[in-house]
């Protein structure tokens, strides 16, 4: 099996593709590599096709107002596996996100017109990507609520618990998350300013909920953690699952919406 095969079967998005068909996308797919902070796809400019995270971060952003004097909102912190500005793969020509690199990363793109040949000719693709759609709704739906129902304390620790979900990896100390977001990063995610963004980390390093350290951030207490998120239930599951655990590797994955 090629090795391009054999990475597009470990993405959950391919995952339930026959050997054939990722034989064929296989055959059909570019891998192209951006640095960190480099733009990916534009919000309004032409889609250019199906882009999928192989590895790294990437921020998925719209500007919410007026383009001179409106602000970032950070939809999304994509991972590997997940789909990019896929939207318009099913209707319209353009962007409706931006996407930017947090990290080094690199993605599988599948060019417009290959796309929409290949996931017309391919079931198991149609199926996989409304899927991913859903998973998607469901995120925007997760987020109207945060934003209109919870205040910013609470938004950032549903954030962070979200990071552990992604990347998180068990220590001695508890579930670290590297610190690729900056606090203008954390601000967009989160829906406020950088002055009270700044405010409510130090709000939960004081509680000792988290400890912030120079290049990560450790989750010293999840159960509070997910209580002030507003995912009590999610805790209780991820505490059962850390003490069942050798104590090594990446953190429990809870669900996304409470």
């Amino acid at each position: 099996m090629r090795e391009s095969v054999r990475s597009l079967r470990a993405l959950p998005l391919f995952a339930d593709l026959a050997a054939s068909e990722l034989e064929e996308l296989s055959g059909l797919v570019e891998e192209r590599t951006f640095d960190a902070h480099q733009a990916i796809t534009r919000e309004g400019r032409l889609w250019e096709g199906l882009y999928v995270v192989k590895s790294g971060k990437v921020k998925m952003t719209r500007r919410i107002g007026v383009q001179q004097a409106g602000r970032e909102l950070t939809i999304a912190v994509l991972g590997p596996g997940d789909p990019v500005n896929m939207t318009a793969l099913f209707e319209g020509d353009r962007n409706v996100f931006t996407t930017e690199a947090l990290t080094p990363a690199a993605l599988w793109v599948l060019p417009g017109a290959r796309a929409r040949a290949f996931v017309s000719r391919h079931p198991a693709m149609q199926r996989a990507l409304l899927r991913a759609l859903n998973w998607e709704l469901r995120r925007l739906v997760s987020l109207a609520s945060r934003l209109a129902f919870s205040g910013v304390t609470a938004r950032l620790a549903f954030s962070v618990f979200e990071q552990t979900r992604l990347t998180g990896v068990r220590t001695d100390r508890g579930v670290a998350i590297r610190r690729d977001l900056t606090l203008n990063d954390l601000a967009s995610l989160v829906g406020t300013t950088r002055r009270v963004i700044s405010k409510s980390l130090s709000e939960l390093r004081h509680d000792g909920v988290i400890a912030v350290e120079p290049s990560r951030l450790v989750v010293l207490d999840e159960d509070r953690l997910a209580e002030i998120a507003g995912l009590r239930q999610h805790a209780r599951a991820a505490t059962r699952a850390g003490r069942d655990s050798s104590g090594a590797g990446r953190a429990p994955r809870p669900p996304l919406a409470n």
